[in-house]
């Protein structure tokens, strides 16, 4: 159904000028270098995100495949087809749920062309986002799909896992063992002298999918590492002395590792008078004690358990083949354990500012408003937005 859509496009690609075209471009006689060079190379050159790339530069759907095939899709394999027509799928929904609907009631509200929701071909997509938008209406949209694509392979590689459980298990053990309630019922970081009372505390388990994907689609990175709160803590104190208080807890008994912090994810605009918005989204009204750490987690090497159980029973019943097989395996000294860095979150406040949290506008609601909003004029182009 979209095919159509996009057969008149080819003559009409940024870039593809003829060779004698570009070669005066490039000759210094006409336009700059970099006025000639198709959006696509400017990207290399200036660094900026591939989901503000307004056009790609595929001609034909031979180049679509050779650029699926450098991205890490195979278009020849009916596994890889699948799960880029699930992605696509999941795309469409997210736009439909999250994106097309307007955040407030002077915002357009738009509406997924049927056109997008067939996946049958993805280079017809790939290809299609390669017209100019005054030829092709439907660039724009084929755009967004992708764009939402593109975050949605990278929310992939953060999402829930075989161990996320025993992961989470490890970070949020050490703030949980630290934490409980006295007898009259109030909860309190540590015990003895440097105790904190606490009004509340709550763990991040897995950051909800919806949220990772905002996430990638709203920075400008965009990639999977820059997601740092999966997994997190959130403490509410009394008072912002009690907050400090806090932080100098988890310091002095090394909940968090001063080594593992992570650099430039840090944020102090609860305790001093100058403020500095370091998320676009969040209200200057909010204040908090926030930072990202590591943990080094380890987890059972699942291969060299299987090893393992594989000569205990080859003792019992020998096999020449699978004695051979094994000794080869063994010989790459294969580790017990797995072992890797895992960032989490810790965010302490006190009373006055989590209120805020709940109504006004530091409330969650108002930012996930302007996240929302701030997305929709990444992935549409101005002109689709306005009024």
């Amino acid at each position: 159904m979209i095919e159509k859509y996009f057969e008149a496009h080819q003559r009409k690609v940024r870039g593809h000028e003829s060779a004698p075209q570009r070669q005066i471009l490039l000759s210094g006689k006409g336009p700059s270098v970099m006025d000639s060079l198709e959006p696509v190379e400017r990207v290399f050159l200036e660094g900026t995100s591939p989901v503000s790339l307004a056009q790609l530069s595929l001609r034909t759907e031979e180049e679509a495949e050779d650029f699926l095939r450098s991205y890490g899709v195979d278009p020849d394999s009916a596994v890889d087809r699948l799960k880029i027509q699930e992605i696509h799928a999941e795309a469409v929904d997210f736009l439909k749920r999250l994106i097309c609907p307007a955040p407030r009631p002077c915002d357009t509200a738009l509406a997924l062309p049927a056109e997008m929701e067939d996946p049958s071909n993805i280079t017809r997509f790939l290809v299609g986002a390669s017209s100019l938008p005054q030829y092709q209406p439907l660039q724009v949209w084929a755009c967004a799909v992708l764009r939402v694509m593109h975050a949605i392979v990278y929310a992939n590689q953060v999402s829930a896992g075989p161990n996320s459980a025993e992961i989470r298990r490890q970070i949020l053990d050490r703030f949980r063992s630290r934490v409980h309630s006295d007898r009259r019922g109030r909860l309190w970081l540590g015990q003895g002298w440097d105790a904190v009372p606490l009004c509340s505390i709550q763990y991040r388990e897995e950051k909800a999918r919806d949220s990772v994907i905002l996430k990638l689609l709203h920075k400008p990175d965009n990639l999977p590492q820059s997601v740092h709160d999966r997994v997190g803590v959130r403490m509410v104190t009394p008072t912002k002395n009690e907050a400090l208080a806090a932080l100098q807890y988890i310091a002095r008994h090394h909940l968090a590792n001063v080594a593992h912090l992570t650099p430039g994810r840090s944020r102090n605009t609860l305790l001093t008078a100058e403020w500095q918005k370091s998320n676009p989204h969040s209200s200057p009204d909010f204040r908090s004690l926030q930072f990202t750490c590591r943990q080094l987690i380890r987890l059972d090497n699942p291969m060299y358990l299987a090893q393992k159980k594989m000569r205990k029973a080859l003792q019992k019943n020998p096999c020449p083949e699978l004695q051979a097989a094994l000794a080869e395996i063994e010989a790459h000294s294969m580790a017990p354990q797995i072992r890797f860095l895992f960032p989490y979150e810790i965010q302490i406040l006190d009373q006055e500012n989590d209120l805020k949290t709940q109504v006004g506008e530091s409330s969650h609601s108002n930012y996930r408003m302007r996240q929302l909003r701030a997305v929709r004029h990444r992935i549409f182009p101005a002109n689709l937005l306005a009024p």
